[in-house]
């Protein structure tokens, strides 16, 4: 039984996936040239689109009984758009400040209590291996996730704090909330993070939020290395990290507030 109904499921998500790619094609159409194109009988048809319009992925045209992609979709794939473009605008400053340090760079989103890994550079000496595209961190592991926490809205930062320790009380492996804390005020005081060795042993990062046109905050980047070479005199990875992302805030339009501007 749970097999038939894993197949219905996935029939159906089908024939959504091509009611949205026609529409998507042709803009608009009515229910009758839906249910001819994705070869379906139109009384389904009918309520396959009224399932989809209940979740907002298509909307009735202005003409009766004609049918668009809805505008949940829309704001997904503009979203979708805005991070396309992230990339393409920081992977220059991460590409450069691999290439000056020859520390491995990484670029990272808020993804619910997580922060994911959406682009990274490897680097010249030692390849870090621990957080690959894709990867996703809690926000307190890492330097790039530790970053995204320090600086997300307070609002938002507080109800993540109290999950947090609600799931250490019912035996979950959270570091203690002072701790956390801690951090966060150290982050927010120096405006960079540091992990040393709390993801990869030997591997220490220093990570740094950066912000869209909007002054929002929009993720995180980092660099990471062998502990004992990021944390050479010579090396300098804090400041280094906290330019880079300057850099990254700059080219997705961010504003910088000047030196006696307040």
């Amino acid at each position: 039984m749970a097999v038939d109904n894993d197949a219905a499921g996935i029939s159906i998500l089908r024939k959504a996936d091509s009611v949205m790619t026609l529409l998507e094609k042709v803009g608009e159409a009515s229910a009758t040239e839906i249910a001819a194109a994705v070869h379906e009988p139109v009384s389904s048809t009918y309520r396959l689109l009224g399932s989809l319009s209940a979740l907002g992925w298509v909307d009735q045209a202005g003409a009766r009984g004609r049918y668009r992609l809805g505008l949940h979709v829309l704001r997904i794939g503009a979203l979708l758009e805005d991070r396309l473009d992230v990339r393409r605008s920081i992977l220059p400053v991460l590409e450069s400040v691999r290439d000056r340090t020859r520390y491995t760079s990484f670029l990272c989103f808020r993804r619910g209590d997580n922060a994911v890994c959406v682009e990274r550079i490897g680097g010249r000496d030692v390849q870090d291996l621990a957080m690959r595209l894709g990867d996703s961190y809690p926000l307190y592991q890492g330097a790039a996730p530790r970053a995204i926490l320090a600086f997300m809205p307070e609002s938002e930062r507080e109800d993540l704090l109290s999950r947090l320790a609600r799931r250490r009380g019912k035996g979950g492996r959270v570091p203690d909330s002072g701790l956390i804390r801690e951090q966060i005020a150290a982050a927010q005081e120096f405006g960079y993070t540091v992990s040393d060795a709390d993801v990869t042993p030997g591997i220490m990062a220093y990570g740094a939020p950066i912000f869209n046109h909007r002054g929002e905050l929009a993720g995180a980047i980092s660099i990471s290395g062998l502990r004992e070479r990021v944390l050479a005199p010579e090396s300098n990875t804090a400041a280094e990290v906290v330019e880079a992302a300057r850099q990254c805030s700059i080219a997705l339009g961010y504003e910088p507030i000047k030196e006696g501007a307040r």
